[in-house]
């Protein structure tokens, strides 16, 4: 019993599309992590580029920089394939559509609702089924690739699936009514289910209509291994451009098999569901891979190889061009020689850019880029030129492997990555105005750069043709051809960070935060890996601190000075104010000029002889008039300041009716507005005239006073359109909007305490059952300065925040108001506050949520002892990030003295701590992540462990070297007559310091040596004195040639004590080789075994080891497994052990000392290929958790007593759990929280007899899962009782929520058991939701699966990660 949840989310981008989807007038960016879909908006915001030679010689003097800001994103059930653009008619948005292609041959027709301001599924289609014929002894569904291309007129779509299997989904268009009223009736009343939808009784036309699936081989006998297809441009019926053999390809069989696959392009009849095949060209190299469809002027296809490009017009006329030396070794084609070049097109990407040349970027799996030109004569191309684009053109866009490209209209491009960061990049170099002519159509508004808009042309021959502003000139197409790279010089203008692929992670101590362990994984692969340091908390960078006795509050305000002095910029001098409550007065204070830069320690100096009136507690301070009024709000009045603190005025809290006086409760300032709520519950609205002045507005018969109010806040920001407005919270929770200073009411969502998924503006006040007690509102701009967005942030009376995103729906027109058709969308937030002890001596204050603007960000402040700041970047939604601060009873933000935006905190001992927030930091995911590269080192980070007691990092890297066979294998590098060498990786060894993150030592390892595990383990330094000492072990093996055996080396290292340089003390340690055996086999996994020993998995063995004083490392126990091992694990001391291989599964024993033996206790009965395993005991039981290939967690328990488990020789497999994510490591850590069964309510009386003492508790402990997408998840053991209740919660939750894509997360999990009463593993991420559903519903729910709210947070905290506190 297991539940999974999801830390972290995937942040490797594998597929992305540009189309109009929210709007038709504005281009999104729709990225695909996975199984995380995310909607990015656009901003476009122009910049000035400088002329070239200062001339004005028709270049573009300005372009467009954007930012990628997130609109939502979705988590699906599903592994996405691919993304494809859809033009339907009657959108709900107007825009277009997006097809989505997963695993298992499924369709999702999406678009934007604008309604619900989200995506909403279309339409669903499965492939897969009884229907579906496939081959009884071929290869599954799953073993095969499937391609995904749709027309570009969006006429229909083509899946291929299965081996040779396609699936045909059209689509309607404009006038297809007249085309389909002479079909069959009998044939429309076969398909008038699927071609309609039936809602309410009303039958409503759908944008597709009824698919079909044929075989390719239909469309030619000879297509029997397709390898690519896709549809091509301009033919007035759609056309697949289809790449296959007869036979399958083979690099190993190349002598028989070279230069058999073919091209076919064929016409499909929808209505008819027939093909023709038009053009068939055979003979091309074995090698290509890839079909990239041309748009005019070129036309035609072009075919992506390993080692060549081949283009094939519409005629059938191939040109080829080789780009490397293997080119015309493996294939007879005709090709133009450019194999100087030496490029290697394997995993490449391919942009058409567009314009009249038609020019090609393809982006290399090294991230270099090339630029495809064609010589074009007439309308015939003539040739291709590769050029290959400087890296001195290339500015700022990080290398790595890309995923996929996609292209803007304006000439921008996105290069998604899964392993390095993806970029949006545009061509800054000026291209010249000639090449920019425009067609007629759209000098008239009308052009679009869709294939769509000459489908009308009225041309009868078969192909579509061009106009002659489409056809370059012969002189510029030649002039282009001899200098290509010249007109393209790409910037990076925003990137999308990426976290994985994670290759390994330890845990470390943190030289700031002692009592903190830090996880640090190795990311990235190839120059832009690096290392990440997670942590759950942000550790702000301390700076100076003082001692102020008694300080119970605090603020800071920096105040405009008003005299003669200007600063630079012109503007009035302004200088920081600190005041100080001590429990009886406050006082202010101005902060001492330090001479000592270095010093720690900073003093802050009173104010004396001032107007300021400190007796008595003061609830909240700020300033007002444009910063040049100091406003002190005390429990009965208002005083006003300058910046001397003279008193300027006062304005007494009276009750208009009774003159009594009014106690001040909460304050919300925003210039020239001070909104006031008083203990009776009424509000007052104070204003700053432009002489400073400060007087309470009019309400006169405002409706606002004839209410109770719980809270308000005034907002101007870019959500009101700049107007001044006042948020209240009424007594029944309903949430209503006033304008200032006239106080008319705009806005009131009656329905707010019930909290739904979208809020409505003057919605009927309906009674929808439970709603929650309301205690706080905050409306203000989160995000980025420059790209922040504005929400609404709900408190309740149990501390948890419900996040409002504002839309418009339907869109207003120029003249409406701000207010017209205003929704909120609620934004999901797993954030939930803990209950905090009352600090010794703290008197019961009011914590109210405050907006700050922080080190470049606007953020919400949600007081308490440990602070957190709501917050956000611009890719990514809002996230609740806890700061690392202990004891925390005030914090302030205040100028540090380079002019940053820092924070000044105030601690429970009366210190007062300056800190500013790390500057390189990405908290888009809800964890704290830093990135760290290794100094100049150029080379890829790949195994990490801790040395405890040097308080150091050993890290392992790798770069590519050129391969050469060794004098040992038979060969000699001379025999060799290739320049374009392979290349293997060149492992090195580093030593990093845990407190400055510096480079001591470095050393590297033997030619041609692969690093597959490293480990930081005690051994046994000693035969006689039997002393266990820390060292490093190293599993290694060499990469030799196919027909030499395998060898293997296992490396035991020390680090020893040196003369340290002086300018670096840290520097005094240095890595010393004690022990190496090089055994047969490759020595995929090193484990510690109880005793000293070393534990390896060499080969088809396990073998263990012991270090002798003499420097050799000698087996004293093994086992036979004859299958090649891939991980070892042990169990603390127990003397457990489990070991996975790549074919027969898990190995489940254990070993003792005296003598020395392995012993095989159990093995799993089901095959699989084992990827990484762990142990996981909880309640008394002893689990193993394994993943397979197929990413699918395998949970199997030893149980010797259970009769099915043969007296423990077979592992019971209790549950499969399909993770979606490829594993990369499996790590047992501990959580501070306790058991769930120690959380149960305790009875009346004692639960255990008189003198018996209880038994101490048992550890929780979870299973942290990294993965190559960058995602994190945690396996984390459940008793019966919440089990019950989550599963039973979880079922609920699946048939209410809505799921994106229409997927279905039980089949997309595959929850398998084995036997009577077993139970699958919960997804934590459905339970987690239950926080999207109304108060009403939620509360049912709860009820349903028998638990409450508050058990239900406790045990969302244990799944969600929550004991990960030591982190």
């Amino acid at each position: 019993m297991q539940c999974y949840t999801e830390l972290l989310p995937p942040s490797a981008v594998t597929h992305a599309v540009a189309l109009p989807f929210r709007t038709a007038s504005e281009e999104d960016l729709i990225v695909a992590k996975t199984s995380l879909l995310q909607v990015y908006k656009v901003r476009q915001s122009p910049a000035p580029i400088a002329r070239t030679n200062g001339t004005s010689n028709g270049l573009d003097a300005r372009k467009e920089t954007s930012k990628l800001c997130l609109v939502g994103e979705y988590a699906l059930s599903g592994t996405v394939l691919a993304l494809q653009r859809i033009k339907i008619t009657a959108g709900k948005s107007g825009g277009d559509a997006l097809l989505i292609a997963f695993a298992a041959a499924k369709l999702s027709l999406v678009q934007w609702d604008p309604e619900n301001h989200r995506i909403s599924t279309v339409s669903i289609h499965y492939y897969e089924g009884e229907n579906i014929t496939m081959q009884p002894f071929g290869p599954g569904l799953k073993d095969n690739a499937s391609i995904l291309t749709v027309d570009p007129n969006s006429r229909c779509a083509a899946l291929k699936f299965g081996q040779r299997h396609l699936a045909i989904l059209p689509f309607r268009r404009a006038g297809d009514e007249l085309a389909e009223a002479d079909v069959d009736v009998d044939m429309d009343a076969r398909k008038q289910s699927a071609n309609h939808d039936q809602t309410d009784g009303e039958v409503t036309e759908t944008p597709y209509k009824a698919s079909f699936v044929s075989a390719l081989t239909q469309i030619a006998p000879e297509i029997t291994h397709p390898v690519d297809l896709a549809f091509l441009y301009e033919y007035r019926e759609p056309t697949l451009g289809i790449l296959s053999a007869a036979t399958q390809p083979s690099t190993a069989l190349l002598d028989v098999r070279k230069d058999i696959l073919s091209y076919t392009a064929a016409t499909l009849d929808l209505e008819q569901r027939a093909s023709t095949v038009l053009v068939s060209v055979q003979g091309l190299p074995s090698d290509l891979w890839k079909v990239v469809p041309l748009p005019l002027p070129i036309g035609g296809a072009l075919l992506v190889g390993n080692n060549e490009l081949v283009h094939i017009d519409q005629g059938g006329k191939p040109h080829a061009v080789a780009v490397n030396e293997f080119a015309k070794a493996g294939s007879n084609f005709g090709m133009t020689d450019q194999s100087s070049l030496g490029l290697r097109l394997e995993d490449s990407q391919v942009a058409v850019l567009g314009g009249s040349a038609g020019d090609v970027l393809l982006v290399l799996r090294d991230g270099s880029m090339v630029v495809l030109s064609f010589v074009v004569q007439g309308r015939n191309v003539s040739g291709m030129q590769v050029a290959l684009i400087d890296q001195k053109d290339v500015i700022s866009v990080p290398t790595g492997l890309p995923s996929c490209i996609a292209k803007f209209k304006n000439g921008q491009l996105f290069i998604g990555s899964d392993e390095s960061h993806s970029t949006l990049i545009d061509n800054d170099a000026a291209v010249p105005a000639l090449s920019r002519k425009r067609s007629h159509a759209q000098m008239l508004g009308k052009g679009d750069d869709d294939a769509s808009e000459d489908e009308d042309q009225g041309d009868d021959d078969l192909y579509g043709g061009a106009s002659a502003d489409t056809q370059p000139s012969q002189a510029i197409q030649n002039g282009r051809n001899a200098q290509q790279n010249a007109a393209y010089k790409f910037r990076r203008i925003d990137q999308l960070p990426c976290h994985g692929p994670v290759h390994a992670v330890c845990f470390g101590k943190s030289g700031s935060s002692p009592d903190k362990l830090q996880a640090v994984a190795t990311a990235g692969r190839g120059p832009s890996s690096h290392l990440a340091f997670l942590s759950r908390q942000l550790q702000p960078v301390l700076g100076r601190k003082c001692i102020l006795e008694n300080a119970e509050g605090m603020w800071n305000v920096a105040v405009k000075i008003n005299d003669s002095s200007r600063d630079e910029t012109g503007a009035m001098r302004s200088t920081d104010v600190l005041f100080i409550f001590d429990g009886s007065c406050t006082k202010a204070y101005d902060r001492a000029v330090s001479e000592d830069a270095t010093s720690t320690e900073v003093s802050y100096i009173e104010r004396h002889d001032t107007d300021f009136e400190g007796d008595g507690e003061t609830v909240d301070i700020g300033v007002l008039a444009n910063s040049s009024r100091i406003v002190q709000c005390r429990q009965t009045e208002i005083r006003a300041y300058d910046a001397n603190l003279s008193l300027t005025g006062i304005v007494p809290m009276l009750d208009e009716a009774t003159d009594a006086e009014l106690a001040i409760v909460a304050t919300s300032f925003c210039d020239p507005y001070l909104l006031l709520l008083r203990d009776d519950s009424s509000v007052q609205v104070l204003q700053a005239d432009k002489n400073g002045d400060i007087e309470p507005i009019e309400t006169g018969d405002s409706e606002i006073n004839m209410h109770k109010w719980l809270s308000g806040c005034l907002y101007n920001g870019k959500l009101t359109e700049g107007e001044p407005t006042a948020f209240l919270l009424r007594d029944d929770g309903s949430l209503h909007a006033y304008s200032l200073p006239d106080f008319e009411l705009i806005y009131s969502a009656l329905n707010t305490p019930h909290l739904p998924p979208v809020l409505y503006g003057d919605a009927s006040k309906r009674r929808l059952g439970a709603k929650d007690t309301l205690t706080e509102v905050v409306v203000a701009d989160v995000g980025p300065t420059d790209h922040a967005e504005p929400y609404l942030v709900l408190r309740s009376a149990s501390d948890m925040l419900t996040i409002y995103e504002p839309f418009h729906h339907p869109v207003p027109n120029h003249s409406a108001k701000w207010h017209d058709d205003l929704r909120f969308r609620k934004m999901p937030n797993a954030f939930m506050s803990k209950y905090e002890e009352p600090l010794p001596g703290e008197a019961e204050r009011a914590t109210l949520l405050r907006p700050l603007d922080i080190a470049g960000y606007k953020s919400i402040l949600v007081p308490g002892h440990t602070p957190n700041l709501l917050t956000r970047h611009a890719y990514c939604l809002p996230k609740v990030i806890s700061l690392q601060v202990a004891k925390c009873r005030a914090l302030t933000t205040r100028l540090t003295n380079d002019g940053k935006q820092g924070l000044v905190v105030l601690q429970q001992n009366g210190t007062l701590q300056e800190c500013t927030l790390p500057d390189d930091i990405d908290f888009g995911s809800g964890w704290v992540i830093q990135r760290l590269a290794l100094g100049d080192l150029d080379e890829e980070v790949c195994h990490i462990a801790f040395h405890e007691e040097r308080n150091m990092y050993v890290v392992t890297t790798c770069r590519p070297v050129d391969f050469v066979f060794t004098d040992d294998e038979g060969r000699h590098h001379d025999q060799d007559d290739i320049s374009l060498r392979p290349q293997v990786s060149q492992y090195s060894l580093h030593l990093l310091s845990a407190t400055t993150h510096r480079l001591i030592h470095s050393l590297s390892l033997p030619y041609a040596e692969a690093v597959l595990s490293m480990k930081v383990m005690p051994l046994e330094a000693s035969e006689l004195t039997h002393e266990n000492k820390p060292f490093i072990v190293i599993g290694s093996a060499q990469q030799r040639g196919e027909d030499s055996q395998a060898k293997g080396a296992v490396s035991v290292f020390d680090i020893l004590d040196v003369v340290p340089d002086p300018e670096a003390t840290e520097s005094g340690h240095h890595l010393h080789l004690v022990a190496r055996e090089e055994p047969r086999g490759a020595v995929t996994a090193v484990e510690n075994f109880a005793g000293g020993l070393i534990g390896t998995a060499q080969g088809q063995k396990i073998m263990i080891r012991g270090l002798k004083e003499d420097g050799s490392c000698l087996p004293v126990a093994f086992l036979d497994a004859q299958c090649q091992m891939v991980t070892l694990k042990t169990l603390g001391s127990t003397g457990f052990w489990l070991a996975g291989d790549i074919w027969k599964g898990i190995w489940f024993g254990g070993f003792t000392e005296e003598p020395f033996k392995l012993t095989v206790l159990g093995k799993s009965r089901s095959k699989m290929e084992v990827v990484c395993a762990e142990f996981l005991p909880a309640t008394g039981d002893l689990y193993v958790l394994v993943v397979d290939t197929d990413m699918d967690l395998h949970v199997l328990q030893y149980d010797p007593e259970n009769p099915k488990s043969l007296s423990g020789i077979r592992l019971l497999h209790r549950s499969t759990f399909h993770l979606g994510h490829w594993p990369t490591s499996m790590t047992l850590v501990p959580s501070t929280l306790s058991p769930f069964a120690e959380q149960t309510p305790l009875t009346n009386g004692h639960s255990h007899a008189e003198g018996d003492v209880p038994a101490p508790p048992s550890p929780l402990l979870q299973i942290l899962i990294t993965t190559q997408s960058g995602a994190l998840g945690l396996v984390t053991p459940l008793d019966e009782p919440t089990y019950r209740r989550l599963a039973a919660l979880e079922s609920h939750l699946t048939s209410l929520l809505e799921h994106a894509a229409g997927l279905n997360p039980r089949d997309y999990r595959a929850i398998d058991s084995e036997g009577f009463g077993a139970r699958g593993v919960i997804d934590g991420g459905i339970v987690q939701r239950v926080w999207e559903l109304g108060t009403a519903r939620r509360s049912e729910v709860i009820g349903r699966a028998g638990g409450d709210e508050w058990g239900l947070r406790s045990d969302l905290e244990i799944i969600g990660g929550g004991g990960l506190g030591w982190l």
